[in-house]
């Protein structure tokens, strides 16, 4: 029994065989020939993954605001700012049964950066546009508190929205009617900053 060369059996997958060749190749599958349909099952699944691809791609708006981000961080490298990273994102975290249905919508995130872990809870009520966010400020090497720094919440053109200062326990609260394309700066004590760029809150 004569198999197929590969070539044929990817061209056969992806649709781009001639009429004869695909007729010759679905002949010759349904003989039974258990190497052939391996063949083809495997290269269907490369296609699938392929064909796939496009839906693991991340949304446009995180990535326009990541690119901006570090090329703020390149041009203003000597203001002593950097960008934060995230670590943790509840939203990408299996709920309780019943969560998703309660009145109150709320999503934590955490991120890090200069010896810092910013620990950002946004509360959202069904059908209100004011965002409630509790945050904290900690020392990342020793789990301390960060006592002396500055909160700024302010959008893409540096406009700012809301300022607070952070109390004893690293702790801070800002209300903010939700938009696209915001940023929470940290100011520290010591003259560093640490910014965050923060999607719509879900």
């Amino acid at each position: 029994m004569q198999h197929f060369a590969e070539q044929a059996g990817t061209d056969f997958v992806r649709g781009l065989s001639l009429p004869e060749i695909s007729w010759n190749i679905k002949a010759h599958l349904a003989t039974g020939c258990a190497k052939c349909k391996t063949a083809i099952d495997t290269w269907s699944r490369v296609q699938r993954l392929a064909t796939d691809e496009a839906t693991y791609t991340p949304p446009e708006d995180l990535v326009r605001m990541v690119k901006l981000g570090f090329t703020r961080q390149q041009a203003n490298s000597t203001c002593g700012w950097a960008l934060a990273s995230l670590v943790f994102d509840s939203w990408t975290q299996p709920l309780l049964a019943g969560v998703r249905s309660g009145a109150l919508n709320v999503w934590q995130v955490i991120y890090e950066a200069e010896g810092l872990t910013v620990d950002l809870r946004f509360g959202r009520r069904a059908h209100q546009t004011a965002v409630h966010l509790v945050g904290q400020v900690l020392d990342k090497h020793v789990g301390r508190a960060w006592r002396n720094a500055t909160i700024e919440l302010s959008t893409e053109q540096e406009q700012l929205i809301a300022t607070t200062a952070v109390n004893a326990s690293g702790e801070f609260q800002v209300e903010f009617e939700a938009r696209d394309h915001l940023w929470l700066s940290v100011r520290t004590g010591d003259g560093n900053t640490v910014r965050i760029p923060l999607t719509n809150p879900k």
